[in-house]
């Protein structure tokens, strides 16, 4: 892993989302649009890149893909736990709590994190991270959920105390208007994407031995080749919607930051030292959880009704800091 190469990657990363940026800037990427790109980036590009590198990927560790598979579960459990004891131990407001712990548990694994793999590791590093992080769209829409709806009542309760000038008791709980099949129902809804379905596919091709370099290989490289370009736009414009400079003077948020980017890959780096995983997962797995809070964060923020602002915050600034972070992490990786 050359340092070099990394930042390049990150310089050429940056200009992209610069663009993003700019281009919404002067209109030529509006929400609706940048809205269009990332769900066709998440839905079609990306899962099809990671079935083009599972249909090149060697047959021989089919057994490490199953287990990286597992640890993912092991492993978002493990995020869950430890941004509770942070939020704990920095003494963050219980209002807020819910939301901080959603940004440590959430990076930006595939929107960031394909990129700088491809760059350093290669493009089959893509396929193993997925992997990897294959729980993330299960926890996403089960935990996350249940943090936001926890924020959002803690939000109305306290304004309602307020009113009434009496605080909340654990019996008040706000009227949920739906009932326990519907919630399932939705998660299956949500969770049952393209996206995940074509990943779900990617797994299943790699497990069988079903290998091409062919026709099929060639397309679905060539249409998930255009991730790269097509996230950091989207990243862009989406920041262009931000309240970047409000955002970027805030201190707390580099505090934060901190955590987000040095604190979780080092613990990530130790551990995998510690359990003797060899040198190539533990870069996948050391800088994939050096990404900035992912974007997807702040829009089930918005659709739970959540307070957006502080997650508008600390994707922004940990983004920024990312491009310093990141190449760092990668040159602890060379010494560790």
């Amino acid at each position: 892993m050359d340092i070099a190469v990394i930042a390049r990657c990150m310089i050429k990363l940056f200009i992209v989302l610069v663009l993003g940026f700019v281009l919404y800037k002067f209109d030529i990427l509006d929400g609706r649009t940048s809205k269009k790109l990332s769900s066709l980036v998440v839905k079609v590009t990306a899962p099809l890149w990671i079935i083009s590198t599972a249909l090149s990927a060697s047959t021989q560790n089919r057994l490490g893909v199953l287990l990286l598979f597992g640890a993912g579960i092991l492993m978002y459990i493990g995020f869950i736990l430890f941004a509770k004891l942070i939020t704990w131990i920095l003494h963050i407001n219980p209002k807020d709590r819910p939301l901080y712990e959603c940004m440590l548990v959430f990076s930006n694994n595939s929107f960031m994190g394909f990129p700088v793999l491809q760059s350093v590791l290669g493009d089959e590093s893509v396929f193993y991270s997925s992997m990897l992080h294959f729980s993330f769209n299960i926890f996403i829409y089960t935990y996350a959920v249940y943090c936001f709806e926890k924020a959002a009542a803690t939000g109305v309760t306290d304004a309602a105390a307020s009113k009434t000038g009496r605080r909340h008791s654990g019996t008040d709980k706000p009227e949920v208007g739906r009932n326990r099949k519907e919630k399932v129902k939705e998660f299956l809804h949500a969770l049952v994407t393209p996206g995940f379905i074509l990943i779900l596919l990617a797994l299943i091709i790699f497990v069988a031995g079903i290998r091409d370099d062919g026709i099929v290989y060639e397309t679905c490289y060539m249409i998930g080749n255009v991730t790269s370009v097509l996230s950091m736009l989207v990243l862009g414009a989406t920041f262009a919607q931000y309240p970047v400079k409000e955002s970027l003077s805030d201190i707390r948020s580099y505090g934060f930051a901190l955590i987000r980017l040095l604190v979780i890959p080092v613990v990530t780096l130790l551990i995998c030292r510690l359990l003797r995983v060899n040198d190539y997962y533990t870069a996948i797995a050391t800088i994939t959880n050096g990404m900035p809070v992912a974007s997807m964060v702040v829009m089930m923020a918005n659709e739970h009704n959540a307070d957006t602002k502080i997650v508008t915050r600390n994707i922004v600034v940990t983004t920024a800091m990312s491009l310093l972070t990141i190449p760092l992490v990668v040159a602890l990786l060379q010494i560790f």
